[in-house]
């Protein structure tokens, strides 16, 4: 019979043994208390750090927003956590309503990027290609020869509607998108052949959002709405149309100073009841549940993920550093980025592509583009992740 041994210095721990010495244990439980101290520290430096973050982004925004005057929400998201979301001022001057995180904004120019959206998924339905002639679903001869990415990336040459519209329309009916589209009919020509060169489009945008509707046969905010926002758990997002009003949740109205510094309405102009190229109504709450869907990678396959992102075109600029545009975003090697602004509206979103980092900055009043915000907010963001890296 085998006689059992008993070893003092060894100990068992699912069955293996390891040879254990009194110096040994000294030794790993101080580095335990090392680790220990060293994590506490850290924690520490981290929570100081946006204490300070948080106070000095309060303190920037109450220095330039009017807590009786038109606000701004907030949004500084670093690895999935909200750092800060926060509103300053008022959505509503008249009813003395809060701006808040939940309040809905209109967004302007950074709405392309859903439109964009609205396209690629219908691009994963195999509804449609991005090399499609517009000509197909369009079936107009200003559309020869081009192609629906270049509506996206703004190389499709189409003449701009503002001058028309805004001197030549009955001011008394609202445009829409089909207004757009029977003036468009009426052009000899675009302004250069498609794909010739880089003009920043409005236009392109409302003939993607009839693009939708006839390949989808639904509205395209009702597509929007059942085919983005919904997946994307935006669930107080929609587009607003003037010709078609819909309710918006918590919206901020949109002002603008006269001569006299009395703040104006400008909600009721004749021209918002276009949709595709702005009219998006959002909230900094909801746009963050967006930008943890998209860094997830959960809501669009990899070959439209990667699409999102990639230059196709290049805004060229004399005097000035040539950029690159994606898919409703202006595009750089580090970042994504795209401004808004409208009759008494900005909007400002940067989603860094090297970090996981996304700032947003809605306001409605259209000061926000001189007013330094933007730079100074996004330079808190930088100090901010520098601190807790040290």
């Amino acid at each position: 019979m085998d006689k059992k041994y008993t070893n003092h210095n060894e100990t068992t721990f699912q069955g293996f043994y390891f040879p254990i010495n009194f110096s040994t244990t000294l030794i790993l439980l101080f580095l335990i208390f090392i680790s220990f101290v060293s994590c506490l520290r850290s924690d520490k430096v981290k929570n100081t750090a946006l204490t300070e973050f948080k106070s000095a982004i309060d303190s920037l925004y109450n220095a330039n927003i009017p807590s009786d005057g038109p606000g701004a929400a907030v949004l500084v998201s670093y690895q999935g956590d909200k750092l800060i979301s926060k509103g300053y001022g008022l959505r509503n001057l008249e009813a003395h309503k809060p701006v808040t995180q939940s309040t809905n904004f209109r967004i302007a120019s950074v709405s392309k990027q859903f439109t964009a959206l609205c396209i690629l998924k219908l691009v994963e339905e195999g509804k449609l290609s991005l090399q499609d002639s517009v000509i197909k679903y369009l079936p107009y001869p200003i559309f020869h020869n081009m192609t629906i990415e270049q509506l996206i990336n703004h190389t499709s040459g189409l003449p701009a509607f503002d001058d028309y519209f805004l001197n030549q329309w009955d001011r008394a009916r609202i445009v829409e998108n089909k207004d757009v589209l029977d003036w468009l009919i009426k052009q000899p020509k675009p302004n250069y052949k498609p794909g010739e060169n880089f003009e920043y489009s409005n236009t392109a945008y409302l003939m993607l959002a009839l693009i939708v509707e006839e390949v989808s046969e639904m509205e395209f905010s009702i597509y929007a709405s059942k085919h983005v926002f919904q997946p994307l758990g935006m669930d107080s997002t929609n587009y607003f149309s003037l010709a078609k009003p819909v309710k918006i949740s918590q919206r901020a109205l949109c002002y603008e100073q006269d001569s006299t510094g009395k703040y104006e309405k400008k909600d009721g102009f004749f021209l918002n009841g276009i949709m595709g190229d702005g009219a998006l109504y959002t909230s900094i709450n909801d746009y963050y549940h967006y930008d943890i869907s998209l860094r997830e990678k959960t809501f669009l396959s990899a070959p439209s993920q990667k699409l999102l992102f990639k230059p196709s075109s290049t805004e060229k600029r004399t005097g000035r550093q040539n950029r690159n545009y994606a898919m409703g975003w202006y595009v750089t090697d580090t970042a994504a980025y795209h401004t808004g602004g409208w009759l008494g509206t900005n909007a400002f979103v940067m989603r860094y592509l090297d970090k996981p980092l996304t700032v947003a900055i809605f306001m409605n009043n259209n000061t926000l583009f001189k007013s330094g915000l933007i730079d100074k907010t996004l330079n808190l963001s930088h100090t901010y992740l520098e601190e807790i890296k040290r």
